[in-house]
């Protein structure tokens, strides 16, 4: 029996929340991850909208495992409807994405909930972005934090939020590399949807919670991101997507003075944004759709304006 759940001991709950869709195989590797945790006092929940029924054929074999919760989801269309029923399911005080493809190490929640415990101005505890690639091996970190002391280091909110608008890089992580209380979050991810950021809502969650507290970082990486080619980010359009919405965020959080402060501050968020998207666009104006790339040349021009010192109207 699993004895966090049955009442003898006082550890938060911890919701570990799986969508899956048509991926039977790696997201089994994912489920054996979250089931594989150290810390005691899990539950596992997974939402099904598969178009065949090869994912409910294997969770039969946990039918009787206590910490899982499976809903065949056949109804969900998309991924908000797959996302939505974790809004009611979820009865952890803390949350813990796991995208069916990514993999959670065996003491990422009991190190992590360790710091939460020690640090209550903690707002989200993450580690480096381990990433494998589609047969599960090790291709090292992507966007590495320079610099880390020790197990993990804590950063102000404030000097992590500045950082991920002048890097434009999501040295945090996706979803599944995030603990996080639930109560701390307005815009949840289980929406697929935060704030309208609908490529970068997982930037968009960690930026609100940076506003309300801080964040600690593990040097080791304590979850894997899988990089491999059926990925929804390998879509030129969500490329460009990502350019809009990366100019949304900076755009919005300089309007409210949150994290870029000054005029300066604001132009040089925009200016790393052109430098690093300049690089996909030899691909980028040949693959995307005519009306995702107007939709790009437009907030380009935009963009240089600024740069150019033509608009500093704000």
């Amino acid at each position: 029996m699993n004895e966090a759940r049955n009442g003898t001991t006082s550890l938060p709950l911890i919701s570990v929340m799986i969508p899956t869709y048509n991926r039977p195989e790696m997201f089994a590797l994912a489920l054996e991850s979250a089931l594989s945790q150290t810390y005691p006092n899990v539950e596992v929940l997974v939402t099904d909208n598969s178009t065949n029924e090869d994912t409910a054929e294997l969770m039969e074999y946990y039918r009787s495992e206590p910490r899982v919760t499976y809903l065949r989801n056949r109804e969900a269309k998309s991924k908000p409807e797959n996302f939505a029923p974790f809004e009611t399911l979820a009865k952890g005080e803390y949350l813990q994405w796991l995208m069916d493809d990514d993999v959670l190490a065996p003491d990422k929640l009991q190190r992590m909930m360790d710091v939460f415990l020690a640090y209550p101005n903690l707002t989200l505890v993450t580690s480096q972005r381990g990433m494998i690639d589609g047969e599960g091996n090790d291709k090292g970190i992507y966007c590495p934090v320079e610099g880390l002391e020790g197990e993990y280091q804590i950063f102000a909110g404030e000097k992590a939020g500045r950082t991920l608008f002048f890097s434009v890089c999501n040295y945090i992580g996706e979803p599944s590399a995030v603990l996080f209380r639930r109560k701390d979050l307005i815009h949840h991810y289980w929406r697929a949807d935060s704030r309208g950021y609908v490529t970068l809502s997982d930037v968009a969650m960690w930026l609100e919670l940076l506003e309300k507290g801080d964040i600690a970082i593990f040097r080791e990486s304590l979850s894997w991101y899988r990089n491999h080619g059926a990925q929804e980010g390998k879509n030129p359009d969500v490329v460009l997507n990502a350019f809009l919405e990366w100019e949304s965020l900076i755009t919005e959080h300089f309007e409210r003075r949150a994290y870029l402060k000054t005029w300066e501050d604001y132009r040089r968020s925009l200016r790393r944004l052109r430098e690093v998207w300049i690089k996909f666009e030899p691909i980028l104006l040949v693959e995307g759709s005519p009306e995702m790339l107007a939709k790009y040349r437009e907030r380009v021009v935009k963009i240089d304006k600024v740069l150019s010192g033509q608009d500093e109207n704000k």
